[in-house]
């Protein structure tokens, strides 16, 4: 279940991550370069396409191992269409996964029709409804009343910033090693720049959304320190703030010295740039796997509260 999930979210987290990079990143930086657009375009096509297809087949995968675990009775027995379609039409997480199925289909379609702009931008609302709908399957999905809505919210704003991040830094690697070859400084140095935004308004989403999530499942520093879930919760942020290390190299010193070289590229910074986002993939994948352990414990919190009442 772990690792499905892990998969399922990175899966995900690129696929929408390629789309928002297309879109705000790729298409102004390329739009006065064709020949350069069209390679790269190719490109991140097929990966697009292939994490997207890996997300549906990870997601069917962990929709048969929930009814397994819903239904209580051994994965092979749960395999019938009677236990399926109890799951799917009777329970949350099946109505969130068929919604999420038929947003997948729409993405699909948008890809193979990409070349309208409103179709672009359709796309992108899709994608952003299929990461963002996975709140409806964790612990979000299941906090009643007004921190109910307060927690979904959060836990929407995160995985739709995590995506963007993450996914985006994989689009970036591709863009890179795409324009590397063309010795194009300007592509490099924009296409940066613009990443450089877009990271900056992920990573205050990612503390502001990721404070209100930890507050609401965590609660106390007692709960962070002294529970399995807080544990985890803690290495999750210290593989957060090694991600944004990374990032501020990338930002503060190799972007200024790709700048300076004028109208080529320094093969050196520019090499250290794909390698340094390629660790910060390492590490944001890792993250997704704490978060694929995360969602199969019971929150702090609740754990903090029963210890006290007994």
């Amino acid at each position: 279940m772990i690792a499905t999930r892990a998969v399922h979210f990175a899966a995900t987290a690129m696929t929408v991550g390629s789309v928002f990079f297309g879109i705000f990143i790729a298409t102004p930086v390329l739009q006065h370069h064709t020949a350069a657009a069209i390679s790269f375009k190719r490109r991140i096509r097929r990966f697009i396409w292939a994490c997207l297809v890996l997300a549906v087949i990870s997601g069917a995968i962990w929709l048969l191992l929930q009814t397994a675990s819903m239904s209580g009775i051994p994965l092979i027995e749960a395999l019938t269409a009677d236990v399926l379609s109890t799951v799917v039409d009777e329970t949350q997480f099946g109505e969130v996964t068929t919604i999420r199925a038929g947003l997948a289909v729409c993405l699909s379609v948008c890809l193979v029709y990409d070349r309208a702009v409103i179709v672009q931008w359709i796309g992108l609302a899709t994608a952003a409804g299929f990461v963002s709908s996975l709140a409806w399957t964790g612990h979000a999905g299941s906090t009643v009343g007004a921190t109910g809505y307060l927690h979904l919210t959060a836990d929407v704003l995160h995985l739709v910033t995590a995506a963007a991040w993450i996914g985006g830094l994989a689009s970036l690697i591709i863009f890179l090693a795409t324009t590397k070859v063309r010795d194009d400084t300007s592509l490099v140095c924009n296409a940066v720049r613009r990443f450089s935004i877009l990271g900056i308004v992920s990573v205050t989403i990612l503390l502001l959304s990721g404070i209100a999530n930890t507050a609401i499942l965590v609660g106390s520093l007692h709960g962070l320190l002294a529970t399995e879930y807080g544990r985890m919760l803690t290495l999750k942020l210290a593989m957060f703030v090694l991600m944004l290390a990374f990032a501020a190299i990338n930002r503060f010193r190799l972007a200024p010295r790709l700048a300076s070289t004028g109208n080529r590229q320094s093969p050196t910074a520019l090499d250290q740039l794909i390698r340094n986002s390629v660790i910060e993939i390492m590490f944001g994948l890792a993250i997704l796997v704490i978060v694929g352990v995360l969602g199969t414990q019971h929150p702090a919190v609740h754990l903090v509260e029963l210890t006290t009442y007994w």
